[in-house]
């Protein structure tokens, strides 16, 4: 990364949602390191507030809103301390494996509400203050389930099919007032996403994969290099998968 490029996101400030752990704390603490400030959000606040401190030690201004996304006077309150950000950062969410005929109603909405409606509420809030600037740069962290359906893994496949479809509709909508976005589709990432999942025929599942999945900090290096292109050129999607699996 040449001294030019990273240059160009000094001053900018960035939201990140789900950040107090994993793939969202691996993007805010990259780009702290770029000089980017930070709005960074999510439900435990003791957690956000470490992340908080680690991206302050090297100079970079951090402002910490905690609270469930699926809560639209919450949402309201955050897009409105946001509405100057630059960049979106869409990467809260939340996963239950288990057999398609076991799952609940209750966990299968409950994915819906964090994956995909309340990713939706909050980008149309910070994009339509994107949209009176100008400009802006939406990320959609979705995953290779965007595209694919594994076996125990069918609601949360559909809450990225879902979300990916938002990407692309954003895109569509808002390229006349110069705002990017950006799908970033990691396969398995190593995080504690999964613990949630307690079914016996996942746990033996994940038990048997004979790879090594990818790393929290591999995903936040794709996030940069799509902040990094030139303005006139946009990263629509960057797919990553664990190069042995």
């Amino acid at each position: 990364m040449n001294a030019t490029h990273s240059a160009r996101l000094r001053g900018q400030t960035a939201l990140i949602t789900g950040a107090s752990a994993g793939i969202g704390k691996a993007c805010a603490l990259t780009l702290a390191a770029q000089g980017i400030d930070l709005v960074l959000t999510g439900r435990n606040a003791e957690a956000l507030e470490a992340v908080a401190a680690q991206c302050q030690s090297g100079g970079t201004k951090v402002l910490t809103l905690a609270g469930d996304l699926t809560d639209t006077g919450f949402v309201q309150r955050l897009s409105e301390e946001a509405s100057h950000v630059q960049v979106l950062v869409n990467n809260a969410g939340v996963l239950t494996y288990a057999p398609v005929l076991e799952i609940t109603t209750e966990q299968c909405a409950q994915m819906f509400a964090t994956n995909v409606v309340a990713a939706f509420d909050l980008t149309r809030a910070i994009a339509a203050h994107m949209v009176k600037r100008g400009s802006g740069h939406l990320v959609f962290i979705t995953s290779g389930a965007a595209r694919n359906v594994a076996q125990h893994g069918v609601v949360y496949a559909a809450t990225k099919h879902a979300l990916s479809a938002f990407a692309k509709g954003f895109r569509l909508e808002l390229k006349s007032h110069r705002i990017k976005v950006s799908e970033i589709a990691p396969g398995m990432v190593d995080t504690d996403i999964r613990q949630s999942s307690t079914h016996p025929d996942v746990v033996k599942s994940l038990a048997a994969r004979k790879f090594a999945p990818l790393r929290a900090q591999e995903v936040a290096d794709a996030l940069l290099y799509a902040l990094l292109q030139d303005s006139n050129s946009a990263t629509e999607l960057i797919e990553l998968r664990p190069a042995f699996g």
